[in-house]
Order: C-alpha cells, then structure tokens, then sequence
C-alpha cells in the first residue's frame, strides 16, 4: 500500500483518504523543505496544490501526486485515478493516522485508535459518506462509458 503526506491545503482530503484505509500523514512542519524531509524519511508520496513543491519533489528523491480540484469530491476522483479504492475501509484515525482496532461493543461494531483513543461507529454519517463515494463511483464510470477508458475505473470498485 502506498504511504502518502498531505500538506497543510489538503487536510481534508487527508482525512477522507484515512477513512477508505490509506496511510495519510499529516505535516510535521509547514514548508516545502521540511515536507520534503518527512516524506523522504517516511517513504511518503505527498499530496499537493502546490505546483512549486511539485516541481520540487522530483529533485529531492520524492513521489508526488497534484491536485487541481478545491472541491473535495473532485479531489477524490483524482486520487481514485492516481489508483485508491473509492470504499470506506476504516483502519486509520482521520485525527492522527494511528491504527484502529476493531472492537464490537452491545452488538455495535467499532473501532478505537491505538494512539489517541478516538472512536468510530458506522453512525448516521455513515451513510452519507457511501453516498458521495457512490455518486464519485457513477461520475467516473460514466467519464470513462464516454471516453470508452475501461482502464479509467480499475481500482474504483475494489
């Protein structure tokens, strides 16, 4: 699986990639330099609106991934094309990144992360988290029926 860092624009996205599973970091620090040391000293492919940093990471040994989109929805379908699955697969705190463990409390599944102790639940947002992801889904498949790329939705409905 790919590890990513996000950067101080893209927090949001960060925590939604943290939700359908991905290894998302948050910033240590707020320049370019000191995101391209932490994602260098990670194994981190960062996340960006930055064009500059994108033309910086190349030169530093660093994978990167830019966004166009401001719209979260948008910037979700892009990161479904750079190859992460659109389904939530809750194993990340969208706090911290640390692992979440699966616990089952009166019947209700859950799961509480290792580090900061926050809990989920598949709640009333639940819902509305699968509804987007499924209107992102039916937006790239109906991109790719008009291109005629088959190639374009693999990996969306893992």
């Amino acid at each position: 699986m790919q590890r990513f860092l996000v950067d101080l624009m893209l927090m949001r996205l960060g925590r939604w990639l943290r939700l359908l599973g991905q290894d998302a970091a948050n910033p240590e620090g707020g320049s370019d330099e000191e995101l391209l040391l932490q994602a260098k000293n990670e194994s981190r492919t960062i996340i960006t609106r930055d064009k500059e940093l994108l033309r910086a990471c190349p030169g530093a040994g660093v994978k990167c991934v830019l966004i166009r989109s401001s719209a979260i929805s948008g910037q979700l379908m892009e990161m479904a094309d750079a190859g992460v699955p659109l389904r939530l697969d809750p194993q990340r705190c969208t706090l911290c990144n640390g692992l979440l463990e699966e616990m089952e409390m009166l019947g209700v599944k859950r799961w509480q992360c290792r580090a900061c102790k926050k809990l989920y639940w598949e709640g009333g947002h639940w819902q509305k988290m699968e509804s987007m992801l499924q209107a992102i889904r039916c937006r790239i498949e109906r991109n790719a029926e008009r291109t005629g790329g088959a190639k374009a939705i693999e990996g969306h409905f893992k």
